[in-house]
């Protein structure tokens, strides 16, 4: 749990924490009088409406944006240091990033597959999960809900949802400005002014400027990656005309230049060579000299993952004398993402060895948009009365675009061969081959909703509710290299195959529905006002999905003998499209108390969760494509606990912890990492990986956060800060490669504030002990690898997190 001013998730950085301890311990200050103050209570909305979370009846974290201030997170990327079953999956450029709770989570290259964990924001969904990964501006609190949530929030909820909630405007004037700067050249700007307009009409507007270079150092351009530079606005405009009406409008304008998500090399065997000519690595390593902790890169194109997206949310609620609210929350949002990656890795230039290619080598990108509307109509019930309830109607629709191509360094073809016809593949690399698509998906979404909280007797409450979800899929995709369509006409099941071969009976779905019934349960236990037990049984769905990625423009047949002998492979693909929905059920056994006036409070859950038709990006032993399947089952089991007290007047501690065995129970089939040999468990170009941990998920994790307050003089005050977070080793890789494994490791973080009414001034030092740790390690294919060389040759690389190096900083908060 987290608690506000000083309470629940806390760690304060510090650049002098020595100096900094002496200044807050000296001064000549006495002791204040001993305080008897509690807890501050924490208020979610997770049933969507008001309550304590003491009686929730299933697992949540509140993170306040107390609790964010001093554990230092400002963007989204950063919830990781404070949520114990939270990770976050860095992939090669935003779209593919994915959120995972308690080890699950969905990464895949096709923006027609929707994620495992929804984010939402004041209530309005974000349709496509990359919009997420953006500063964390004007945030009062931000909820963790752990485990399958579809029957309130939908179908993209079957690992969990990350409710967030932003500052709504006051009644009197004021402005907030705070800037940050690091050692490491980050430089932050944040402000917020609020106020009333009129007697009816008040507004909030809050802006983030952010600049951060970056971690990796490309010498072969001259820039920075791994960094951005993210602008946000946010208003916030409420309108009372009456005391019954309210309604509310949410705009918001967001631009991120993001040079994402490159890596560095860490080791490379004597020996290795790459391209067909087989050509010394140092050729293509470019001066970046792979070691452990190396930050830099050599490659031609640098990362890039720039977006825009702007929108707004509507909601207009009215209050009945009853007690009933009834509420529309409406929104649009128009999402653009541009991207590029080097392909090959390098700052070689290929056209040495390839007569009629063109200068430098191989990169892909391109560029999504998605457009998305919402609508929810929800009635609320009182929530003094012992039937307590909400009910709603839900639609949405989103429509997105992908145009992609991989090609050379500008996104062109590779060049003519001597006899004049265009290259489709730089013949001098192993395997790189041009692609040009373009794509189109959408989803349409109705649901009608309904959950009841029931106190039975005064002891025991009882929940319920239930989810009728129906969606309609579709999509068409253009491969514009060979002229060939899916899915045109609209809904068209041809398969293009077909106008070569007549006698096929391969079709191509393109559009499809599914409907799904969804439920939950749950009993609370109250022994005391506080003290409360509670057992919770929850379905989760996602829905239908399409793999729309280059594995389609693959028009290589199928040698294998069998039915698809001779069949282009792209072709093949479609035809077993689209990917069957995930479904989860989720057992949670927990309570949550509090002791001692509220000076200690601890909650804890024991879950059991497990997903049939688990949607992962899997080796296709038939077309040998990366292609997206449902490749059976999958489970998660462990424990969630939050702890804090408040040992003293002026001293808090937490300590949130997660246990969490995360695995694939079902995957027979599943594929080979690179250089894996018969002996090491590959045959036929799989293994067997049931069993096997799932991939970025930690079995333990640990925050412990103290903060220490003492009054000085006046309305002045020092606090001292420690937090340190801890994490067992990970495997970043499905297939278990063994060079993925990212070991344990400890993050301890101090800080020291000086503060008044109007003013705070923080010194900090984020990692400390300057620990480095990855948030992507695996082997790296570009070069000439083999288990079978005599010493075998290999080559690993990996990409560092943010606080993966110690650095410094400073923060100036000032209030008016």
């Amino acid at each position: 749990m987290a608690m506000a001013r000083g309470g629940g998730i806390v760690s304060y950085q510090s650049k002098y924490p020595v100096v900094a301890l002496a200044l807050a311990l000296g001064c000549g200050a006495s002791p204040a009088p001993a305080q008897t103050e509690g807890l501050e209570e924490i208020v979610v909305t997770v049933n969507k409406r008001a309550e304590s979370i003491k009686d929730v009846p299933n697992s949540v974290l509140a993170i306040t944006s107390e609790s964010m201030e001093q554990a230092n997170v400002h963007d989204f990327d950063d919830l990781v240091r404070v949520a114990p079953s939270v990770t976050i999956t860095k992939t090669t450029q935003p779209a593919n990033n994915s959120i995972n709770i308690r080890g699950i989570g969905t990464y895949s290259f096709s923006v027609a597959t929707q994620p495992s964990t929804a984010v939402i924001v004041d209530d309005i969904p974000q349709s496509f999960q990359a919009e997420a990964f953006t500063a964390l501006t004007n945030v009062q609190q931000i909820e963790v809900l752990r485990g399958p949530q579809s029957t309130l929030f939908g179908k993209s909820a079957t690992a969990g949802v990350i409710n967030i909630t932003t500052l709504g405007p006051s009644d009197t004037f004021g402005a907030k400005a705070e800037v940050m700067a690091t050692t490491d050249k980050e430089e932050r700007v944040q402000m917020s002014v609020t106020g009333p307009i009129s007697d009816t009409l008040k507004f909030r507007l809050s802006g983030n400027y952010t600049n951060y270079r970056g971690n990796l150092d490309n010498i072969a351009t001259g820039h920075w990656q791994d960094g951005d530079i993210d602008q946000s606005w946010r208003g916030n405009i409420v309108w009372t005309p009456t005391a019954a009406w309210t309604f509310t409008l949410l705009p918001y304008v967001i631009g991120d230049h993001a040079s994402c998500c490159a890596q560095a090399n860490t080791f490379v065997s004597p020996g290795v060579t790459f391209t067909k000519a087989k050509l010394p690595v140092s050729l293509i390593l470019g001066g970046a000299a792979p070691s452990p902790d190396n930050i830099n890169l050599a490659t031609s194109v640098d990362a890039q993952g720039d977006s825009y997206d702007i929108g707004t949310g509507f909601k207009a609620a009215r209050q009945f004398d009853q007690g009933l609210t009834l509420a529309n929350i409406a929104s649009y949002d128009h999402y653009t993402l541009h991207d590029s990656q080097s392909t090959d890795e390098t700052d070689f230039n290929y056209a040495t060895l390839t007569p009629g290619a063109p200068p430098g080598g191989s990169a892909n990108g391109g560029y999504f948009t998605v457009n998305s509307i919402t609508e929810e109509i929800r009635l609320t019930s009182p929530s003094q009365s012992a039937l307590r309830y909400v009910t709603g109607l839900y639609f949405s629709k989103s429509a997105s675009k992908r145009e992609f191509v991989r090609g050379s360094d500008t996104l062109g073809t590779f060049g003519t061969s001597p006899t004049g016809v265009v290259n489709q593949s730089l013949q001098s690399t192993n395997s790189t081959q041009y692609s040009s698509y373009v794509d189109h998906s959408d989803i349409k979404t109705s649901a009608g909703y309904g959950e009841a909280t029931y106190d039975a007797t005064k002891l025991i409450t009882l929940v319920g509710g239930l989810r009728l979800h129906h969606e309609d899929v579709s999509y068409d995709f253009l491969d514009r290299f060979h002229d060939i369509t899916f899915g045109y006409p609209d809904c068209s099941k041809v398969n293009p195959y077909s106008s070569i071969n007549p006698a096929t009976t391969l079709q191509a779905a393109t559009c499809n529905s599914s409907t799904n019934l969804l439920g939950k349960a749950a009993i609370q236990f109250h022994f005391t006002p506080d003290f409360m037990v509670f057992a919770d049984f929850a379905q989760g769905f996602k829905g239908l999905a399409y793999d729309l990625t280059s594995t389609l423009t693959t028009q290589t047949p199928i040698t294998a003998a069998g039915p698809y002998k001779g069949i282009p492979t792209g072709d093949v693909v479609a035809s077993h499209q689209p990917i069957p929905p995930e479904k989860s059920s989720d057992y949670e056994l927990g309570f949550k108390s509090e002791f001692f006036d509220r000076r200690v409070s601890w909650n804890m859950t024991a879950f059991y969760e497990e997903f049939l038709g688990f949607q992962a990006q899997n080796r296709d032993t038939l077309t040998g494509q990366n292609v997206l399947e449902s490749i059976g089952k999958v489970s998660s089991q462990g424990v969630e606990s939050e702890f804090a007290a408040r040992l003293f007047s002026r001293l808090t501690l937490s300590l949130n912890g997660a246990y969490d065995i995360a695995k694939m129970v079902d995957f027979p089939t599943g594929p080979c990492y690179p250089g894996q040999t018969v002996a090491l468990g590959c045959t036929n170009a799989t293994q067997n990986l049931s069993g096997k941990q799932l991939p970025n998920a930690p079995k333990e994790t640990v925050d412990v956060n103290a903060n220490y307050e003492i009054p000085l003089t006046g309305d002045l005050s020092a606090f001292v800060d420690l937090g340190y977070r801890w994490q067992s080793k990970v495997i970043f890789a499905l297939t278990q490669d063994p060079y993925s494994v990212q070991p344990s490791y400890g993050i301890f973080n101090v800080s020291s504030s000086l503060a008044a009414k109007n003013w705070k001034v923080t010194l900090f030092v984020t990692n400390l002990f300057d620990k480095q740790y990855a948030i992507d390690r695996m082997t790296a294919t570009q070069f000439n690898i083999s288990p079978y060389a005599a010493p075998f040759t290999t080559a690993t690389f990996w990409t560092p997190g943010r606080d993966a190096f110690r650095y410094e900083g400073i923060r100036v908060a000032v209030n008016f």
